[in-house]
């Protein structure tokens, strides 16, 4: 990845970590962007590898364990994250350098008998209502927008390219690749206008769904 490329990447990052930080806790819109956040950082490719070559046959199990609970630290704790700072990918290898792996080399170690805490676990972590509910609710919500706000978002001169339709792709775990490539749009264009989005609907979201639930 080039320069530009690390530099977008990074801007893609900090917007959806801020995203998280502008929602209230356990919210709808907090809960899609720190989902979106844990996948974006798993999948870069650009986790670190503290003390790699140390602790041979155990390594891989203490890398993962530490893993773990740093997205589970991520997704609790965000309010943590200062863009001001430095970067998202900076600040989270710092903890994962630093304490993470640390931490899990005692854990891992000393016990075989891990009980494992999956990605897939998170959002029940974090999220006070069961996640299949919770998405269930969101697809109703936005599949209706009863006052059109959401369709009638959309990125200039793409007018198919609306908040609803992008909302839609993303709950059901589309990637950021595909959606742009399916709106012949940027990545960056395309989330950095979805985020600014969810940023403005996120009441409007989390109405609808009080509302459906009444």
């Amino acid at each position: 990845m080039n320069q530009t490329g690390l530099d977008e990447f990074d801007e893609q990052l900090r917007q959806i970590a801020v995203s998280a930080q502008q929602h209230p806790a356990l919210s709808v819109g907090q809960q899609m962007a720190l989902r979106s956040l844990v996948q974006v950082i798993l999948r870069s490719g650009r986790l670190c590898r503290p003390q790699r070559g140390k602790f041979s046959g155990f390594y891989q199990d203490i890398y993962d364990e530490a893993l773990q609970e740093l997205m589970l630290f991520i997704c609790q704790h965000i309010d943590r994250y200062d863009s001001e700072r430095g970067s998202v990918m900076a600040w989270v290898n710092m903890l994962l350098e630093r304490r993470f792996f640390k931490e899990a080399i005692p854990r891992v170690m000393g016990r075989q008998d891990m009980k494992r805490v999956t990605l897939s676990d998170l959002d029940h972590l974090t999220s006070p209502e069961p996640q299949e509910t919770l998405t269930d609710k969101l697809k109703a919500c936005i599949e209706q927008d009863p006052e059109d706000v959401l369709k009638a978002e959309c990125i200039k001169d793409h007018p198919a390219a609306t908040f609803q339709a992008l909302l839609q792709r993303r709950i059901l775990g589309q990637s950021w690749k595909d959606i742009s490539a399916e709106f012949d749009l940027k990545i960056p264009t395309v989330s950095s206008f979805y985020y600014r989005c969810l940023t403005k609907f996120s009441s409007r979201l989390k109405e609808y769904c009080v509302h459906d639930v009444i």
